[in-house]
């Protein structure tokens, strides 16, 4: 599937591109426009055009389960993968840069796998930190909001979780939690699931914020991006009878996180989950996506909060790839 957007410009063409190897969707983003020298103070962007593609891996599942890459897994990240790079091709961009997240961080086979990628693709595979995953994200999100504004951006993924937090386009901290859908999935297995995971999550999350996160102020935006957060955004236009289409931000409550969680359960119990505005594979993670997204804000204390598209991928495309 190839999203597209454009906007008339007259402006000198540059493609750029990015494929985002997550640990539950390699994402492409190709985007034509006449880029900013990043860091140089010219903070005029507008994209001409942007084309995004996506292909269900979910090798995060391999990860929360056994902390290794099955073949399977890999046969599979290699078909995806080749298919997003000859994507990017037909939409002119033949070196998209290809960055990898925690899967690829913490398999005990990362190495391995990522050498066969990029031996049989003929590509180079850039494996970010959580500081340069965190960095990248808020470069994204933060570029296209009011200069000076603080911003606090949560990036829930599918085996880790970056918050980064700053003012304007300067990232002025970070902390990476080992917390992911895929994960969260794992422990709501089982008999008395829920109730176990969300104690698990609050010792967790209670250890891992209390010193490393500055208090969350009133005067900063808390936005949320990763999969899980776009699908509830998609969820909740859905049930409002709005086009479920999400491109930039939409404002979110913890009410409507519970909201979409009891008609994600309906669907469920009815065997329709066909009916949803998301993909089956998505529809799988989501009710785990939902716990772990409500027990951070919860950490927070954060009614309200606004959900971005804006992710590591826009971050890579305006920097040239460079961590902010």
């Amino acid at each position: 599937m190839i999203r597209e957007s454009v906007r008339p410009s007259h402006t000198k063409k540059e493609i750029r591109g990015c494929i985002d190897l997550g640990s539950s969707n390699f994402r492409l983003l190709v985007v034509e426009g006449d880029f900013p020298r990043w860091g140089g103070g010219d903070e005029s962007f507008e994209p001409r055009s942007s084309a995004e593609a996506k292909r269900w891996v979910g090798w995060g599942d391999d990860l929360a389960r056994t902390l290794s890459i099955s073949p399977e897994m890999e046969a599979r990240a290699l078909r995806s993968l080749g298919e997003l790079i000859a994507a990017a091709r037909d939409l002119d961009c033949p070196r998209p840069l290809l960055v990898a997240t925690n899967t690829l961080r913490e398999a005990s086979n990362a190495q391995s796998v990522r050498s066969a990628l990029e031996r049989a693709l003929g590509v180079s595979i850039r494996v970010l930190s959580q500081r340069e995953e965190a960095s990248l994200g808020y470069a994204g999100a933060s570029f296209f909001r009011a200069r000076g504004e603080p911003m606090t951006l949560m990036d829930v993924g599918g085996t880790s979780t970056e918050i980064a937090w700053g003012r304007g386009r300067a990232m002025e901290g970070f902390a990476g939690l080992p917390l992911g859908t895929h994960r969260v999935h794992q422990l709501l297995e089982g008999p008395s699931c829920a109730r176990r995971a969300s104690m698990l999550l609050a010792g967790e999350l209670k250890a891992a914020l209390v010193y490393r996160l500055p208090p969350f102020s009133g005067d900063s935006t808390m936005i949320l991006t990763g999969g899980t957060a776009v699908s509830l955004a998609v969820f909740h236009r859905h049930i409002m009878g709005y086009e479920p289409s999400f491109e930039e931000m939409s404002r979110i409550t913890r009410a409507d996180i519970e909201l979409v969680r009891r008609r994600v359960e309906g669907l469920r119990r009815a065997g329709r989950e066909r009916a949803a505005p998301l993909d089956l594979q998505r529809m799988r993670l989501f009710p785990a996506g939902l716990v772990l997204i409500d027990a951070l804000l919860q950490a927070f204390r954060i009614e309200a909060f606004r959900i971005t598209a804006r992710d590591l991928r826009w971050g890579s495309v305006l920097t040239g790839g460079a961590s902010a």
